[in-house]
């Protein structure tokens, strides 16, 4: 909120003639002090409009003032989209390449985690950047890498690619690198960066309880707006919904 635009508007707030004219003719009868009422009446009506404008923001920027959408692929090779309310948004966890034994994990850790498929995305207007933070778990990025990279561990932990994968003598590697449980990035350079979710799990496949992600929107003018994700499982699929 730019305090400083309302503060010029607030105090440029003029009562109009037909108005000043109608307060002196009343007040035409009484102490020549009594004039000063006139300046409190239009202090008074420029405050009032100040609060509605304090109130409406602060109401506005409550309920968030961007959309927050949920990308996930499905069994058939599409792509399921949801916009995210505080109803559930389900989606079922496309999981089984990852959980076949085949994972071989280089630095040894990200076990227990559930790699969800699902990425998010935002829309509003005049944002400069998003920020996301993972309260459990930790940010993954699908990445594919050649036989010679393959062999090279020192690149693979400086990468931050803990598990492998790949197809008898294609000699072409997938892996998911780790990005961090929070990242930031620009609003228009989301569709570069393809970042989904990894919870971590009791060693069953069951979350122990609800995660949450922090998504907080920077706007160009400095101001910010900031709304919560929970994140919780149903038998074999997540659900996201605005805490």
């Amino acid at each position: 909120m730019d305090f400083e635009k309302i503060k010029d508007a607030v105090t440029s707030i003029e009562m109009s003639k037909a108005m000043e004219d109608r307060i002196k003719e009343n007040m035409g009868k009484k102490k020549p002090s009594s004039g000063n009422y006139i300046k409190w009446i239009s202090v008074a009506c420029a405050f009032g409009i100040l609060l509605s404008i304090l109130i409406s923001t602060s109401f506005f920027n409550e309920n968030g003032n961007f959309t927050i959408t949920a990308y996930a692929s499905t069994n058939d090779g599409n792509q399921r989209n949801t916009k995210l309310s505080s109803e559930k948004a389900t989606f079922k966890l496309s999981t089984e390449d990852r959980t076949d034994g085949s994972l071989i994990s280089i630095s040894g850790g990200g076990a227990n985690l559930i790699f969800t498929d699902v990425r998010l995305e935002i829309t509003g207007e005049q944002i400069e950047s998003i920020t996301y933070a993972l309260s459990e778990g930790t940010f993954v990025e699908d990445v594919t890498f050649t036989s010679k990279e393959y062999v090279d561990t020192n690149w693979l932990e400086s990468e931050k690619i803990n598990f492998i994968t790949t197809e008898p003598g294609s000699g072409q590697f997938q892996g998911i690198k780790e990005i961090g449980n929070t990242y930031t990035v620009q609003y228009n350079e989301q569709d570069k960066y393809e970042y989904t979710l990894a919870i971590p799990h009791d060693g069953k496949n069951i979350l122990t309880d609800d995660k949450i992600i922090e998504v907080v929107v920077n706007y160009t003018d400095g101001n910010s707006d900031q709304q919560d994700i929970a994140v919780t499982q149903e038998s074999d699929s997540i659900s996201l919904k605005l805490h």
